[in-house]
């Protein structure tokens, strides 16, 4: 058997009364040619067998109030000093019970702080997303205002671009018309069958001549001039190509 187990046993044995394990006690007396001596044994029970832990020998004390009183004055020192350290415990256990006390109030105060402040922090910071949403808000119609209004300034640079390319397309045009009537005259003069002989008078040079030949040379002139300038005035009328030849045949008749 162990030591730790020995030990264990004899405890129980002398100071235990409520364990589950059964010892038994024995005195047996010494022979009569022995010294008056009494043998005290106690032995472990279980399951009908008895192991025998130990026996011890006991003497006749001659003054027994003697051994009695300082078996009870043993006995109080003893409970004295229990006594004394079940109190200490008393007190410490006292203490820290004050100290659980203090740090259960302290970790509720530090829990209620600390919801206090989460739930601070918390409306703090929906108020700044609520304000950065705002300004994401606002920024995003701001670039849809400048993408509308880039958009409409193209459009309308567009549109100008085609009004004046179809202004230049007309002026090109009108021009490229009165060039093409201007020089349809020597043309229609030739099919002309009563300018197909020329006599002598038409080759030589007539101040009327000189006048008319003005009059178409200026008038494509002025109507550029005009043109360019831009000024609400009077057009000046084209000589129409039977007229001049009408005049001309006039002329040469």
């Amino acid at each position: 058997m162990q030591k730790e187990k020995y030990v264990q046993d004899l405890r129980q044995a002398l100071t235990d009364t409520n364990s589950s394990v059964t010892y038994s006690f024995s005195l047996t007396p010494s022979p009569p040619n022995c010294s008056s001596t009494i043998t005290l044994a106690y032995e472990k029970v279980q399951k009908d067998i008895s192991f025998r832990l130990g026996s011890v020998s006991l003497n006749v004390v001659p003054e027994p109030a003697e051994a009695v009183r300082g078996l009870l004055t043993h006995s109080l020192e003893r409970g004295n000093t229990l006594e004394r350290h079940n109190q200490a415990l008393d007190e410490e256990n006292q203490r820290l019970r004050q100290e659980q006390q203090r740090i259960t109030a302290e970790l509720k105060r530090y829990a209620a702080g600390k919801e206090a402040l989460e739930a601070e922090l918390y409306s703090r910071f929906v108020l700044v997303l609520n304000e950065k949403k705002a300004k994401i808000r606002s920024l995003q119609e701001t670039v849809t205002d400048l993408q509308e209004a880039r958009s409409s300034e193209g459009k309308k640079k567009g549109n100008s671009g085609k009004l004046d390319q179809t202004a230049d397309q007309e002026e090109a045009a009108e021009e490229d018309e009165y060039g093409g009537s201007t020089d349809e005259e020597p043309g229609e003069e030739q099919t002309n069958p009563a300018l197909a002989q020329p006599t002598q008078d038409s080759f030589t040079p007539s101040p009327l001549d000189d006048s008319l030949n003005d009059i178409t040379d200026v008038a494509p002139c002025r109507k550029r001039r005009l043109r360019h300038l831009g000024a609400p005035e009077a057009e000046v009328k084209r000589p129409h190509p039977q007229t001049s030849q009408k005049k001309r045949l006039v002329l040469q008749t």
